[in-house]
């Protein structure tokens, strides 16, 4: 330890420790503007001078280190003198607008002015003015060059973490100014972390442009509900309708960082074509009804279906809260009688024999519970089958911060180009269903397969995970969606053991796409497995046998049906479809009973991050319907049976979850992975898809997130739709297009079913797969994910495009 005397107090602090942390851990306020915690030092603001005895200058806090016996003032009368001068020089050219700035309120220039400041100008020269008017360098960020101090914030946020590197300084002086290329940020991620970070109103959100002032409006702290990652924001309305996300760098995993679908996406909450009445399908057409009709019929059907030895099916969004998903299991177990209980149908790989026991032991039991910055201090990062940076980019932010320390190495094998590639020691574009026979040949040299970029990755990763003494495995889901997901869970389980069993600490995390998929697992919404994935014993339907009740709870599987018909991805036809949800959507349309149900941000609970964090979701306006929330109809159905269903209210859910369901919410713990005693056994390999080489004209389509789009959720946001300006197809055409290509569009083909949208090139892809957001596939009439296996494989044909 070091010691040393800040304003006459004595402290110790950890070698290294620069003054600035040191005075905040003591509860001493230094001002800053530049400064940054998770970015890199830049010590240009000077408003952290200190004045250390024995040292002729004043020293900038944030880039100085405490040294032994040093003492150092923070208050003295030369300190405040610099601080006054150097507030007069800022304001010297900053306009006085604080009227109709936007950041009027919580603008740090204007509290430290408040604070530090002299209080007078000496200054009477007519400030400079950049530019008259203000630049809108995308559709979500506007930028008042005026009011700009320099600090270089959003500069660094952009380069050092986005990864962007859109923002930049031009000219050079008092001349500087930022900017992006050609006064645009077009092709930026729209983040918006530059406007968080921005300490004054230079960087603004366009949306939120002169909507509300902060001490209008209401706050909820909340859990977005976009992906996995679990990032805590803040958002803001007034008189009941939403204006802002926020974000504190003090709050949640994810601190000031939010991505875009976080930041401007949550109007998402006031869009779509609601269902606010109960309907039941009559001659033909869905007609309005009483709640007491609609749930006497749905519990008459489901008693029908039992005494006709018939089976009954459960579907629920990942979007859903524990609290719904533990109640929702219940109403089918304890009411409905069936075990088949589905929480994904993306995820047809589970399906499989086995595949269940297999994500059992790997989600249930081998994925850790921690911090994800816990992890990201290995040595080794390995990123398989997912594209972080679009499916999850606060994680991807996260991961390309930890890569600062030049000890560390990131591995990434994706099926599409992923935002992390230029950062890794070795990349791998990666099909679905390979993941199991890379992993052998890194552990176990697997069966030789002919593919010279597995060959060029793993002979670039094998002296790298060698060489680690620690490794982070991060996994993707697209791997659930292959036939080959049973072994490609044992395979995960086996690489595990395997570098354990060198003394390496291995660690293993899921990256989910979902707000709540662990959550939904977790509280037993899996064929078998009960609440704590406990081994569940039941009467389960016959392979072939089609469900004579299909209850769906805020999901959309219609995408995954053969020809539009409303059953499972067999294409066998419900008897009778329940859809119980916020939104008409393309499952809505096909229903016999539509039952209201409040939307993302209209029900608090809880929701499980991929981390294993446990997190409050807190409503933000009313339901958009009159009626019973989903667990109080859950209660009435099964009165309507001849049983009770209870509690209702999620405080007391929440109770009975904790007494059955051992360590719920229970996280952070320092367990360690136990290496099994002996030799463990390699898996079998699954088979191989069809010979790349061989596809001709065909290609094999991917498909998930993208920057813009998280399912459904993201279609009904209107700041979304215009970031992803509509449907497209993503692919690398190959030499000999350039320019040319962005008046083509492309035809998606496969087996009847077609779909085409303007081509975007991505040369990083390589040029056997395509992708497409699964947003634009979920119509019956671009079923292409329907009955094909996945990776289907697809006709790509090139078109002029349509005006």
């Amino acid at each position: 330890m070091v010691t040393f005397t800040l304003d006459g107090r004595e402290l110790q602090v950890e070698p290294g420790t620069t003054i600035l942390q040191a005075a905040r851990s003591a509860s001493v306020e230094i001002p800053t503007f530049c400064y940054q915690e998770r970015l890199s030092i830049s010590a240009s603001c000077r408003m952290c001078l200190v004045e250390i005895e024995g040292r002729g200058k004043l020293e900038p806090s944030c880039a100085t280190a405490v040294a032994e016996g040093m003492v150092v003032h923070s208050r003295s009368d030369r300190v405040v003198e610099t601080r006054e001068d150097m507030l007069e020089i800022l304001l010297a050219n900053h306009p006085l607008d604080c009227p109709v700035c936007d950041k009027g309120g919580e603008c740090e220039l204007q509290d430290t002015v408040f604070e530090y400041g002299r209080g007078s100008s000496r200054l009477r020269d007519p400030k400079r003015v950049f530019r008259e008017r203000d630049i809108e360098l995308n559709q979500v960020i506007v930028f008042n060059a005026n009011r700009c101090i320099q600090c270089q914030r959003c500069v660094r946020m952009c380069e050092e973490i986005v990864g962007d590197v859109a923002l930049g300084t031009s000219e050079r002086g008092l001349d500087s100014e930022i900017t992006g290329t050609g006064n645009s940020l077009k092709d930026c991620s729209h983040c918006g972390n530059c406007i968080e970070v921005c300490p004054v109103g230079a960087l603004m959100s366009i949306p939120y442009r002169y909507k509300a002032r902060p001490w209008d409006m209401q706050r909820t702290e909340t859990i977005c509900g976009m992906c996995g990652t679990g990032c805590s924001m803040t958002v803001e309305t007034r008189d009941g309708e939403f204006k802002r996300v926020k974000s504190r760098f003090d709050t949640g995993i994810n601190g000031e960082l939010l991505c875009a679908k976080g930041r401007f996406g949550f109007d998402a909450i006031g869009g779509g074509d609601r269902i606010c009445e109960p309907m039941i399908r009559k001659n033909g057409g869905l007609a309005p009804v009483s709640w007491a009709e609609a749930i006497g019929f749905v519990a008459a059907k489901a008693r029908e279906v039992q005494e006709q030895g018939g089976s009954i099916q459960g579907q629920i969004s990942p979007r859903q809260t524990n609290e719904t998903a533990f109640m929702f299991q219940r109403l089918m177990r304890q009411v409905f009688s069936t075990q088949d209980i589905r929480s994904s149908t993306r995820f047809s790989g589970l399906q499989a024999d086995g595949a269940i026991a297999a994500l059992a032991q790997t989600v249930g039991e081998l994925a850790v519970r921690r911090p994800l910055d816990s992890l990201l201090k290995a040595d080794c990062i390995f990123v398989l089958g997912s594209n972080v940076t679009d499916e999850n980019p606060v994680s991807g932010y996260l991961i390309r911060a930890a890569m600062a320390d030049p000890g560390k190495r990131l591995l990434v094998a994706s099926s599409r180009p992923c935002g992390l590639d230029g950062i890794a020691a070795a990349k791998l574009r990666l099909l679905p269903g390979w993941e199991a026979h890379l992993l052998a040949q890194l552990t176990a040299g697997g069966q030789e397969v002919e593919s010279r970029a597995m060959a060029a990755f793993t002979g670039a990763a094998e002296p790298v995970l060698a060489g680690a003494e620690s490794i982070a495995l991060l996994a993707g889901t697209e791997l659930l969606r292959t036939a080959a997901a049973a072994k490609t869970l044992q395979w995960i389980a086996y690489a595990v053991a395997h570098y354990s069993a060198q003394g390496k600490a291995v660690q293993l995390q899921f990256l989910f796409d979902r707000p709540n998929q662990l959550g939904l697992w977790d509280m037993g919404c899996l064929p078998g497995v009960l609440p704590g994935w406990r081994p569940s014993r039941g009467s389960e339907a016959p392979a072939d046998q089609a469900p004579g009740l299909l209850y769906v709870l805020g999901a959309d599987p219609a995408c995954t049906w053969t020809d539009g018909v409303p059953g499972d991805r067999g294409g066998r036809r419900a008897g009778c479809l329940v859809v119980h949800g916020p939104h008409m959507n393309a499952t809505a349309e096909l229903a016999d009973v539509l039952l209201p149900a409040p939307s993302y941000g209209e029900e608090d609970g809880s929701f499980t991050n991929s981390e294993g964090r446990v997190q409050q979701v807190q409503a933000v306006k009313a339901a958009g319907y009159d009626g019973p929330t989903p667990r109080q109809v859950f209660r009435q159905m099964a009165q309507a049976m001849g049983e009770e269903l209870q509690p209702v209210a999620a405080e007391q859910v929440r109770a009975v979850i904790a007494e059955e369901v051992p360590g719920f919410g229970a996280f952070g713990a320092e367990g360690t992975y136990e290496v099994p005693a002996g030799e463990v056994a390699a898996p079998a390999l699954p088979l191989l898809p069809d010979d790349g080489d061989s596809l001709g004209q065909e290609r094999y389509l991917v498909t998930g997130d993208g920057l813009f789009q998280s399912g459904q959720l993201s279609t009904r946001s209107e700041c979304l739709s215009l970031l992803g300006s509509g449907p497209y197809v993503e692919l690398n055409p190959g030499e000999g297009y350039g320019q040319a290509a962005g008046a083509l569009s492309v035809r998606i083909s496969c087996q009847g079913a077609s779909f085409t949208a303007p081509l975007k090139i991505n040369t990083a892809f390589d040029e056997k797969t395509v992708f497409i957001p699964e947003c634009f596939l979920v119509n019956g009439e671009h079923s292409l994910l329907a009955d094909a296996g996945y990776p289907p494989r697809v006709t790509v044909e090139l078109l002029p495009l349509a005006d």
